[in-house]
């Protein structure tokens, strides 16, 4: 597997690691997560709706089109590492999806919401995945990841994490963020350190 060059000084945008030469890691087979000993901020999780199986048939993960590919390769491969997905997809796969069943027309581009919430409606619901890290100056970092159903465009979890870049951003900050995400994808409570934050019970009005 092709290793990625990780350095926050001079590539601050992908914010993996500093100056390291870092590949994506198994989950940890004691705990079901990855391997981190960093959780979440007490006040990380700003939104979360119960988790929904309908998501689990394909994750899209959404990326700006000038991060470079191994930033979406990431996301894409950690994800197919939580096996909590059917099919985990960048925007090459979406758009092969998108010419493959003849959608074209229909589906004029998976770049941006509209565009998503077309191709819903064509072949069912699915789960966009956005990471998004903004440099705060020094050695601060605010790293967030955004859970989104593009078929009604609400916002499903968002969880936002502070941290110091000593040794790296991947197990105080990249890690804590997937393994947040992992735990409300099995349907169960996210672990901060304030303590389980559990999304409020599903109802038929939602």
């Amino acid at each position: 597997m092709k290793f990625i060059r990780f350095c926050a000084a001079a590539i601050p945008a992908l914010l993996l690691s500093a100056c390291a030469d870092v590949k994506p890691k198994p989950m940890d087979p004691s705990s079901g997560l990855f391997p981190t000993m960093t959780i979440l901020d007490k006040d990380a999780v700003r939104l979360s709706k119960p988790f929904d199986p309908k998501f689990k048939h394909l994750v899209y993960v959404k990326v700006p089109d000038e991060k470079p590919k191994e930033f979406s390769q990431f996301y894409v491969t950690e994800l197919r590492n939580s096996k909590l997905f059917d099919q985990v997809a960048n925007k090459s796969d979406l758009e092969a999806i998108v010419i493959q069943r003849n959608l074209t027309d229909r589906v004029p581009n998976v770049s941006d919401m509209v565009g998503l919430h077309r191709l819903a409606e064509e072949i069912g619901p699915f789960l966009v995945v956005e990471p998004y890290f903004q440099f705060r100056g020094g050695y601060s970092y605010t790293g967030q990841l955004t859970a989104i159903d593009p078929a009604s465009g609400q916002t499903v979890l968002l969880l936002q994490q502070n941290a110091f870049n000593w040794a790296g951003l991947d197990s105080p900050l990249v890690y804590p963020l997937l393994n947040g995400f992992v735990q409300w994808a099995r349907g169960g409570s996210i672990q901060t350190k304030a303590g389980a934050v559990t999304p409020p019970a599903q109802t038929a009005a939602n």
